[in-house]
């Protein structure tokens, strides 16, 4: 039986491979037989997936503020609740993707920041069940702006990019 953390850490663990960016892999074309040498049958090319602009996707981890445009994924409270007189239980995964984008002002907050962000939004809802890990997920706001952090040594440091919020729905089954 499933155990709920596992349940729960499955929906982040699905939104950062949503968001990590894979290129894509060119279709092979087959070979045919020649030279007593058997046929090679062709090989299917894969689409890229993910979120190109992003370098780094971290799920609730310490992180350093190096290798930008970087995505964090955290956890914020949600509600469960009974869903059925048998123990089942409706809870909703909330978190926040924060994404840190670069550390000087935009010139074009619509290109440098919110297209990335944008994105972000795209490869979540390109498949709302999450592979499996939820019922639904969907992004609750979007909020570009300033971000502000405290490095390794306790300085401020300013950052441009933005939250975004999301909610996912899922059914646990306690043991």
């Amino acid at each position: 039986m499933t155990k709920f953390y596992d349940s729960y850490k499955a929906v982040f663990d699905a939104i950062k491979t949503a968001l990590v960016y894979v290129p894509a892999v060119l279709e092979a074309p087959s070979v045919p037989a020649h030279d007593e040498i058997p046929e090679v049958p062709a090989v299917p090319g894969v689409p890229a997936h993910g979120v190109p602009e992003l370098k780094t996707v971290i799920v609730g981890e310490q992180f350093t503020l190096d290798s930008l445009p970087k995505a964090t994924i955290n956890p914020i409270p949600g509600p469960i609740t009974s869903a059925s007189n048998d123990g089942l239980l409706n809870v909703i995964v909330r978190g926040v993707i924060t994404v840190a984008i670069q550390e000087y002002k935009p010139k074009d907050w619509f290109t440098n920041v919110i297209l990335p962000m944008g994105g972000v939004v795209d490869a979540i809802l390109a498949d709302r069940k999450l592979g499996g890990a939820s019922k639904d997920c969907v992004t609750t706001e979007f909020a570009p702006g300033e971000i502000k952090f405290k490095d390794a040594a306790g300085k401020d440091r300013l950052l441009y990019g933005g939250d975004i919020f999301f909610e996912a729905r899922l059914w646990f089954q306690p043991s």
